[in-house]
C-alpha cells in the first residue's frame, strides 16, 4: 500500500510525499508484542517469514553475549534468548535500514541515525525500568524511531535536508533549531504523520511528538505518566549525543539538566549505570 503526505515548506508550495510502509512482518509482530496475550513461538513464526529478521534474531542470540558457548539455528530459541526488548530493536532498525535508503547527506546517514536511535531506546528502557514508567515498550519504540522524521524529509527533498544540515554545520547548530531558523514543518510532526499511517500506538506517537517540547508548553491535559515518558525520551537523547553515539560533527547541547534528573528521581550514578549496561548490549547491533 502507498501512502502519500502532503507536506508546505515555507513558500507554501504543496509537494505530495510517498511514504513507505512497514514490513508486514514487523508489522504483525510489534502488534503481538503489544498485546496482552504476547506469546514467544507466534513471534518466532512471524519473525521466521522475512529472512533478514530471522538472520538478525539469530546472529544477536549466538553472540557472545547470549550464547553461552550453545549456537542454535532454532528461531525461537533465539527471540527466548534476546528477549522481547532485543527483538523490538531489531525490528525496528531492521525496517528504518530496508525502507529508508538515500546517500549521506553531509553528515546524516542512516547507519549513523539507527545507531544514535538504538542508544536512546535502550537508556530510555533502562532509566524507565529505575523509575518504574507505567510503559516500557513505549519508550523502547519512541526510542527507536524519534527522529524517523528526519528520514522522511531526507527521502522526500533531499536538496531541503541539505540547506538543513548545512545550516547545523555553518551555524553550529541542532535540527530543531535550522528547521525553525528555515521556518519548516518540525521533523516531529513529519514522524507523527508517517507513525499515524503505520497505526503505532497513540502514546508512542504522543512522545515522540513532543520530545523536542518542553514540559511547560506541552498540552496541559497530558498526564503526569505521559510526561514522565516524553521527559525520559528527550533526557535519553541528550545522553546518547553527549557520549558520542550521533552523527559525527555535528553540534546540540549535550548537558544534563540535574533539575530533570531530580524531577524524574534520577541521580548521576544511575545514569553512568545506565550508559554501561546501553554499552555491553548495543555492542552486538
Amino acid at each position: 500500500m502507498e501512502i502519500f503526505l502532503n507536506m508546505s515548506n515555507e513558500t507554501n508550495s504543496q509537494k505530495d510525499i510517498k511514504l513507505p510502509s512497514i514490513p508486514d512482518a514487523v508489522r504483525e509482530c510489534l502488534s503481538q508484542m503489544y498485546s496482552s496475550e504476547a506469546d514467544i513461538s507466534k513471534l518466532a513464526s512471524l519473525a521466521q517469514k522475512d529472512a533478514g529478521i530471522t538472520s538478525s534474531i539469530l546472529k544477536l542470540a549466538n553472540s557472545t553475549l547470549y550464547s553461552m558457548g550453545q549456537p542454535t539455528s532454532d528461531l525461537k530459541v533465539g527471540v527466548t534468548r534476546i528477549g522481547l526488548s532485543s527483538l523490538m530493536q531489531i525490528l525496528i532498525k531492521y525496517s528504518i535500514e530496508k525502507l529508508f535508503e538515500f546517500d549521506a547527506i553531509d553528515f546524516f546517514n542512516v547507519k549513523s541515525f539507527t545507531k544514535h536511535c538504538s542508544w536512546v531506546s535502550q537508556i530510555a528502557f533502562e532509566l524507565g525500568k529505575l523509575v518504574n514508567a507505567a510503559q516500557l515498550s513505549d519508550l523502547l519504540v519512541a526510542g527507536l524511531l524519534h527522529d524517523v522524521g528526519l528520514l522522511v524529509r531526507a527521502i522526500s527533498d533531499k536538496a531541503l535536508m541539505k540547506q538543513i544540515t548545512e545550516r547545523c554545520l555553518r551555524d553550529k547548530i541542532d535540527f530543531n533549531t535550522a528547521e525553525k531558523n528555515l521556518k519548516l514543518e518540525s521533523h516531529e510532526i513529519l514522524g507523527e504523520v508517517l507513525l499515524e499511517k503505520w497505526q503505532l500506538p497513540a502514546s508512542v506517537i504522543l512522545i515522540i511528538k513532543y520530545h523536542h517540547t518542553e514540559e511547560n508548553f506541552r498540552p496541559k491535559k497530558l498526564t503526569s505518566e505521559q510526561n514522565k515518558a516524553i521527559n525520559l525520551i528527550s533526557l535519553s537523547d541528550t545522553i546518547a549525543h553527549r557520549f558520542g553515539n550521533a552523527f559525527t560533527n555535528y553540534t546540540r547541547d549535550t548537558r544534563v539538566n540535574t533539575v530533570e534528573l531530580d524531577k524524574l528521581g534520577i541521580n548521576s550514578q544511575d545514569v553512568a549505570k545506565v550508559v554501561k549496561q546501553a554499552t555491553q548490549q548495543l555492542q552486538f547491533f
